[in-house]
């Protein structure tokens, strides 16, 4: 078995310093097709099995059928595999190819949003392209930034080499978009600067680095989500707008906004953020419930590789 690891790395490794260089190259279609394929190749094995366990565990074991969990396994892989590419060819991005990649449900939202001059936060989780929305508003001439872990704080030593070079194109690949990003461990006062100055604030509500994150309903199970964006918006009175992006047929990005969630009235400072949180987590379920794809394979990420500050989701 380890020979056929250190094979599999080293496939990996080969491809990163070499043919990954052609892939922003590359005609949108011949990419998909590539990353197609790709999924074909890799959707068995134990991979298969961690992920067919995730979905059971989150929707109910009579949820899907067999079948239907392969094709959910295989369209995770393509999502995956496309996602991937398409990242790497941020670089190559530019308004025309961003407006054919993206469309946009919802702009009024965020229009009226603005408006109101106290910023704007932008909820997100890790479903879907969930980064498109940054050349998409970026390349519109919208001001925006993305609150992130830093790529580089993710790797080290500790990590492989194929876990290292990701997370430095992945750097590279950010640095080209037209958004700032605002990496955890920076002072906090460029994110209140960005809401005075009436931009976009991106944040992710499941991601894995706030130690206070809250456990909400999410189908079958419960799912972690950081209360910080709230604490900010109630701070600042920035308008709190949930994204979703998905993944169309014709391998398109419809990116959601939907409307803005408003704290309630009369309840205390953590009520309100709790309420928040669950309003999010519903509309979460709704989008996971139709496109299991899109979420599938952060879960198996957080799975097998866990994060430093409990996993994502519980029990």
């Amino acid at each position: 078995m380890k020979g056929i690891i250190d094979f599999s790395e080293a496939a990996k490794v080969f491809f990163l310093y070499s043919l990954r260089y052609s892939i922003p190259y590359l005609p949108l279609k011949l990419k998909h097709n590539l990353a197609n394929s790709l999924a074909v190749l890799t959707s068995g094995g134990e991979r298969a099995g961690v992920m067919k366990s995730e979905l059971e565990l989150l929707f109910g074991k009579r949820t899907f059928t067999d079948s239907e969990i392969k094709e959910i396994i295989v369209e995770t892989l393509r999502n995956f595999r496309k996602d991937l590419f398409e990242i790497w060819s941020f670089p190559k991005l530019n308004s025309k190819k961003s407006e054919y990649l993206c469309t946009i449900d919802g702009m009024e939202h965020l229009r009226n949003a603005l408006g109101k001059g106290k910023g704007v936060i932008i909820a997100l989780c890790h479903f879907g392209s969930y980064k498109m929305i940054l050349p998409c508003l970026g390349y519109k001439g919208y001001k925006i930034t993305q609150v992130a872990a830093n790529p580089l704080d993710l790797t080290g030593n500790d990590k492989s080499i194929v876990k290292n070079i990701t997370m430095k194109i992945e750097y590279q690949c950010e640095k080209s978009l037209p958004a700032h990003f605002f990496y955890i461990g920076s002072t906090p006062r460029q994110i209140y600067r960005i809401l005075q100055n009436n931009e976009i604030l991106v944040m992710s509500l499941d991601g894995i680095l706030d130690p206070n994150r809250i456990s909400v309903p999410f189908l079958q199970r419960k799912v972690r989500l950081s209360p910080s964006l709230v604490k900010i918006a109630e701070r600042t009175n920035a308008a709190i707008l949930p994204v979703f992006t998905i993944r169309e047929k014709n391998d398109k990005h419809k990116i959601i906004i939907d409307n803005e969630i408003v704290p309630e009235d009369g309840s205390d400072k953590e009520e309100r953020e709790i309420n928040v949180l669950f309003k999010f987590g519903s509309l979460m379920e709704r989008y996971v419930k139709e496109h299991p794809s899109h979420y599938l394979w952060y879960l198996y990420k957080n799975k097998t590789e866990p994060p430093p500050i409990g996993s994502i989701i519980v029990d």
